[in-house]
């Protein structure tokens, strides 16, 4: 294998990302300078477990650093509550330093506008097939390619959806538990608000990807060969109608 051979990361629905040495390629759009300022705003303000941009190559694709550690097959394995726990102190530590981005209007993914009084910059994809591991500590957070303005809870709630809340169906008591494991895991967050903004935060991400397909964006199309946002609408179903039950395992 030469140091320029290309190997094809696992997931990769929306971004088709390959790595190549010590760097990961990525095909990049009109957001991309918007999350290239964030991620060397993120560095220059300590943020830790991030990629490093390094620039574009010659194919225009974005340049970032290769982070390494263990990526959990969603499905298959579930993560660990000190997993989850590590994951939630990095998300506040992320949110707690992003809060002082400049507020101006940007052009990202799914949104051109300034930032709104009590939002953010949040990373919108903060499922456990974008974060590696090392044991039991978090060690990276990849695939920002579609960060935007939002509000916190938003990122806490994408977790819940694709860890506590995977398996629609699962038992009230495992799922409640998981969900205040990441409740205190973030601090100062109610288990409840939790649960009660996973389904504004998912219809919100399913409205984006079908505006995504209509208006002919390639990544949001490669997902709708995968069956989205149909796929996520029909759990969101079944997780909304078993609201009153999880609330009431939460206690």
């Amino acid at each position: 294998m030469t140091p320029d051979t290309e190997i094809v990361l696992p997931g990769g629905n929306v971004g088709g990302a390959v790595r190549v040495g010590d760097t990961v390629r990525r095909p990049t759009g009109p957001w991309t300078p918007a999350v290239h300022e964030l991620l060397d705003f993120l560095a220059s303000a300590g943020v830790e477990k991030i990629p490093q941009v390094l620039g574009i190559d010659g194919r225009g694709r974005e340049i970032l650093t290769f982070l390494p550690g263990h990526v959990l097959d969603i499905g298959t394995e579930a993560p660990s509550p000190a997993q989850t726990r590590s994951a939630m102190r990095w998300l506040r530590t992320f949110h707690a330093a992003v809060s002082g981005f400049p507020r101006e209007s940007r052009r990202w993914r799914f949104a051109e506008r300034a930032l709104e009084p009590g939002e953010i910059v949040c990373h919108h994809d903060t499922a456990i097939y974008n974060l590696a591991f090392d044991g039991d500590e978090l060690a990276g957070v990849f695939d920002w390619d579609v960060a935007g303005p939002g509000v916190p809870l938003d990122d806490v709630a994408m977790y819940a959806w694709n860890s506590a809340l995977l398996d629609p169906h699962a038992d009230a008591g495992e799922v409640a538990g998981g969900l205040r494991t990441i409740a205190d895991g973030y601090g100062d967050l109610d288990a409840h608000a939790l649960l009660d903004h996973v389904p504004v935060r998912i219809t919100s991400a399913t409205d984006r990807i079908a505006e995504g397909q209509r208006a002919g964006d390639v990544g949001m199309l490669r997902l709708g060969e995968v069956g989205e946002p149909a796929s996520t609408l029909a759990r969101l179903s079944v997780v909304t109608n078993r609201l009153p039950e999880l609330h009431a395992r939460i206690g």
